[in-house]
Protein backbone atom coordinates (compact mmCIF):
# COMPACT_ATOMS: atom_id res chain seq x y z
CA UNK A 1 0.00 0.00 0.00
CA UNK A 2 1.23 3.44 -0.98
CA UNK A 3 2.71 5.46 2.04
CA UNK A 4 0.17 7.78 3.03
CA UNK A 5 0.77 11.00 5.62
CA UNK A 6 -2.25 12.93 7.01
CA UNK A 7 -2.72 15.89 4.60
CA UNK A 8 -2.55 18.90 7.62
CA UNK A 9 0.62 17.30 9.03
CA UNK A 10 3.21 19.82 7.86
CA UNK A 11 6.99 17.81 7.28
CA UNK A 12 9.93 19.56 6.25
CA UNK A 13 10.93 18.27 3.31
CA UNK A 14 14.18 16.74 3.93
CA UNK A 15 11.78 14.65 6.92
CA UNK A 16 9.36 14.19 4.16
CA UNK A 17 12.02 12.55 1.64
CA UNK A 18 13.26 10.40 4.48
CA UNK A 19 10.02 8.86 5.20
CA UNK A 20 9.58 8.00 1.67
CA UNK A 21 13.09 6.54 1.20
CA UNK A 22 11.70 2.76 2.41
CA UNK A 23 8.59 2.41 0.35
CA UNK A 24 11.23 3.62 -2.76
CA UNK A 25 14.00 1.29 -1.98
CA UNK A 26 10.89 -1.75 -2.45
CA UNK A 27 8.84 0.14 -5.37
CA UNK A 28 11.91 0.69 -7.50
CA UNK A 29 13.05 -2.18 -8.16
CA UNK A 30 9.66 -3.63 -8.17
CA UNK A 31 8.82 -1.39 -11.45
CA UNK A 32 11.97 -1.76 -13.40
CA UNK A 33 11.66 -5.39 -12.88
CA UNK A 34 8.38 -4.90 -14.66
CA UNK A 35 10.20 -3.10 -17.05
CA UNK A 36 12.63 -5.39 -18.25
CA UNK A 37 9.41 -8.21 -17.87
CA UNK A 38 7.90 -5.86 -20.62
CA UNK A 39 10.83 -5.93 -23.46
CA UNK A 40 11.07 -9.38 -23.48
CA UNK A 41 7.28 -9.54 -24.06
CA UNK A 42 5.28 -9.45 -27.98
CA UNK A 43 2.63 -6.22 -27.49
CA UNK A 44 3.82 -5.16 -24.52
CA UNK A 45 5.86 -1.74 -25.30
CA UNK A 46 6.99 0.84 -22.31
CA UNK A 47 5.78 3.52 -24.39
CA UNK A 48 2.83 3.97 -27.13
CA UNK A 49 2.09 6.51 -29.08
CA UNK A 50 -1.48 7.15 -28.36
CA UNK A 51 -1.76 10.45 -30.60
CA UNK A 52 0.73 11.60 -32.74
CA UNK A 53 1.09 14.05 -30.10
CA UNK A 54 1.20 12.26 -27.02
CA UNK A 55 3.36 9.14 -26.12
CA UNK A 56 1.73 7.30 -22.83
CA UNK A 57 4.10 5.08 -21.04
CA UNK A 58 5.68 4.11 -18.00
CA UNK A 59 8.60 6.04 -15.75
CA UNK A 60 11.75 7.72 -16.74
CA UNK A 61 16.06 6.51 -15.96
CA UNK A 62 18.24 9.36 -16.75
CA UNK A 63 19.30 7.58 -19.45
CA UNK A 64 15.61 8.31 -21.13
CA UNK A 65 16.05 11.81 -21.63
CA UNK A 66 18.24 11.40 -24.40
CA UNK A 67 15.35 8.93 -26.20
CA UNK A 68 12.82 11.48 -24.92
CA UNK A 69 14.73 14.45 -27.25
CA UNK A 70 14.80 11.93 -30.36
CA UNK A 71 11.29 11.08 -30.29
CA UNK A 72 10.72 14.88 -30.87
CA UNK A 73 8.96 15.42 -26.72
CA UNK A 74 9.05 18.88 -25.65
CA UNK A 75 6.89 18.14 -22.40
CA UNK A 76 6.58 15.52 -19.06
CA UNK A 77 3.54 14.90 -17.58
CA UNK A 78 4.27 12.68 -14.19
CA UNK A 79 1.10 11.32 -12.94
CA UNK A 80 2.17 9.60 -9.71
CA UNK A 81 3.39 10.65 -6.27
CA UNK A 82 6.06 8.45 -5.77
CA UNK A 83 8.25 8.65 -8.30
CA UNK A 84 11.17 10.73 -9.17
CA UNK A 85 11.81 12.30 -11.98
CA UNK A 86 15.00 13.80 -13.49
CA UNK A 87 13.40 16.69 -13.54
CA UNK A 88 16.86 19.37 -13.85
CA UNK A 89 18.16 16.48 -16.87
CA UNK A 90 14.71 16.93 -18.77
CA UNK A 91 15.05 21.06 -18.29
CA UNK A 92 18.43 21.03 -19.67
CA UNK A 93 17.15 19.33 -22.39
CA UNK A 94 14.76 21.87 -23.23
CA UNK A 95 11.75 19.36 -22.15
CA UNK A 96 9.21 21.25 -20.01
CA UNK A 97 7.84 19.51 -16.75
CA UNK A 98 4.65 18.93 -15.00
CA UNK A 99 3.46 16.68 -11.74
CA UNK A 100 -0.01 15.67 -11.21
CA UNK A 101 0.50 14.03 -7.66
CA UNK A 102 -1.46 11.12 -7.34
CA UNK A 103 -0.51 7.56 -5.58
CA UNK A 104 -0.79 4.69 -7.33
CA UNK A 105 -3.61 2.23 -7.66
CA UNK A 106 -6.19 5.85 -7.50
CA UNK A 107 -7.17 8.43 -9.08
CA UNK A 108 -5.83 11.87 -9.11
CA UNK A 109 -8.22 14.89 -7.75
CA UNK A 110 -10.44 16.75 -10.14
CA UNK A 111 -8.42 19.80 -9.54
CA UNK A 112 -5.44 18.47 -9.96
CA UNK A 113 -6.18 16.24 -13.13
CA UNK A 114 -8.05 19.09 -14.44
CA UNK A 115 -4.02 21.37 -14.67
CA UNK A 116 -2.86 18.04 -15.85
CA UNK A 117 -5.13 18.23 -18.73
CA UNK A 118 -5.11 21.76 -19.32
CA UNK A 119 -0.74 21.39 -19.44
CA UNK A 120 -1.27 19.07 -21.88
CA UNK A 121 -3.87 21.00 -24.12
CA UNK A 122 -1.89 23.99 -24.29
CA UNK A 123 1.34 22.02 -25.25
CA UNK A 124 -0.42 19.97 -28.04
CA UNK A 125 -1.90 23.40 -28.86
CA UNK A 126 1.53 24.57 -29.73
CA UNK A 127 2.09 21.53 -31.70
CA UNK A 128 4.60 19.58 -29.21
CA UNK A 129 4.83 16.04 -28.37
CA UNK A 130 4.34 15.08 -24.93
CA UNK A 131 5.14 11.77 -22.61
CA UNK A 132 2.77 10.86 -20.70
CA UNK A 133 3.48 8.19 -17.42
CA UNK A 134 2.90 6.87 -14.36
CA UNK A 135 5.14 3.77 -12.68
CA UNK A 136 4.60 1.48 -15.58
CA UNK A 137 1.82 3.46 -17.81
CA UNK A 138 -1.31 1.49 -17.32
CA UNK A 139 -3.21 3.01 -14.48
CA UNK A 140 -3.17 6.41 -14.05
CA UNK A 141 -1.35 8.46 -16.70
CA UNK A 142 -4.13 6.76 -18.83
CA UNK A 143 -6.50 8.63 -16.58
CA UNK A 144 -5.40 11.66 -17.17
CA UNK A 145 -4.81 10.79 -21.14
CA UNK A 146 -8.38 9.38 -21.71
CA UNK A 147 -9.41 12.72 -19.68
CA UNK A 148 -7.67 14.81 -22.38
CA UNK A 149 -8.90 12.96 -25.60
CA UNK A 150 -12.86 12.87 -23.94
CA UNK A 151 -12.63 16.62 -23.52
CA UNK A 152 -11.08 17.70 -26.78
CA UNK A 153 -11.24 15.12 -28.61
CA UNK A 154 -15.20 15.02 -28.14
CA UNK A 155 -15.18 11.06 -27.92
CA UNK A 156 -17.62 9.41 -25.44
CA UNK A 157 -15.65 7.90 -22.62
CA UNK A 158 -15.66 4.61 -23.30
CA UNK A 159 -14.92 5.06 -27.10
CA UNK A 160 -11.72 6.86 -25.78
CA UNK A 161 -10.73 3.69 -23.06
CA UNK A 162 -11.59 1.15 -26.02
CA UNK A 163 -9.70 2.86 -28.30
CA UNK A 164 -6.32 3.35 -25.71
CA UNK A 165 -6.59 -0.28 -24.91
CA UNK A 166 -6.24 -1.31 -28.87
CA UNK A 167 -3.59 0.89 -29.04
CA UNK A 168 -2.01 -0.37 -25.80
CA UNK A 169 -3.67 -3.57 -24.41
CA UNK A 170 -1.22 -3.72 -21.16
CA UNK A 171 -3.79 -1.44 -20.47
CA UNK A 172 -5.35 -1.92 -16.63
CA UNK A 173 -7.95 0.37 -15.01
CA UNK A 174 -9.53 -0.55 -12.05
CA UNK A 175 -13.46 0.24 -12.30
CA UNK A 176 -13.18 3.52 -9.70
CA UNK A 177 -10.62 4.58 -12.49
CA UNK A 178 -12.53 4.21 -15.23
CA UNK A 179 -15.59 6.03 -13.03
CA UNK A 180 -13.04 9.20 -12.32
CA UNK A 181 -12.34 9.68 -15.89
CA UNK A 182 -16.71 9.91 -16.56
CA UNK A 183 -16.37 12.25 -12.90
CA UNK A 184 -13.81 14.30 -14.50
CA UNK A 185 -15.65 14.81 -17.76
CA UNK A 186 -19.10 15.71 -16.49
CA UNK A 187 -17.12 18.06 -14.04
CA UNK A 188 -15.24 19.89 -17.01
CA UNK A 189 -17.88 20.21 -19.32
CA UNK A 190 -20.10 22.12 -16.17
CA UNK A 191 -16.94 24.13 -15.59
CA UNK A 192 -16.58 24.96 -19.41
CA UNK A 193 -20.17 26.07 -19.55
CA UNK A 194 -19.99 29.09 -16.92
CA UNK A 195 -17.12 30.95 -18.47
CA UNK A 196 -16.09 32.44 -15.06
CA UNK A 197 -15.43 29.80 -13.76
CA UNK A 198 -13.18 28.29 -16.18
CA UNK A 199 -12.00 31.23 -17.60
CA UNK A 200 -10.05 32.23 -13.89
CA UNK A 201 -9.20 28.34 -13.78
CA UNK A 202 -7.12 28.41 -17.14
CA UNK A 203 -5.42 31.68 -16.16
CA UNK A 204 -4.56 29.87 -13.24
CA UNK A 205 -3.26 26.78 -15.09
CA UNK A 206 -1.37 28.97 -17.73
CA UNK A 207 0.34 30.84 -14.86
CA UNK A 208 2.02 27.29 -13.51
CA UNK A 209 2.36 26.15 -17.24
CA UNK A 210 4.79 29.52 -17.36
CA UNK A 211 6.54 28.91 -14.48
CA UNK A 212 6.98 25.14 -14.93
CA UNK A 213 8.73 25.83 -18.47
CA UNK A 214 11.35 27.56 -17.14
Amino acid sequence: MPLSLPPNLALPPSLRAALFVPYRLVFYPMIAARRAAAALRPGAAWRTWTTPHILLGGFLFPSDVAVLQDLGIRAVINVSHELVDPVTALRAAGIAYHHVECWDMRAPTLEDCDAGVRFLAACIGRGERVYVHCASGVGRSVVLTACYLAIHDGMPVDEVLGHLQRLRPRIKLRPFQRAFIHEYVAWRRTRDASPSASGSLADSVQGRTREEAR
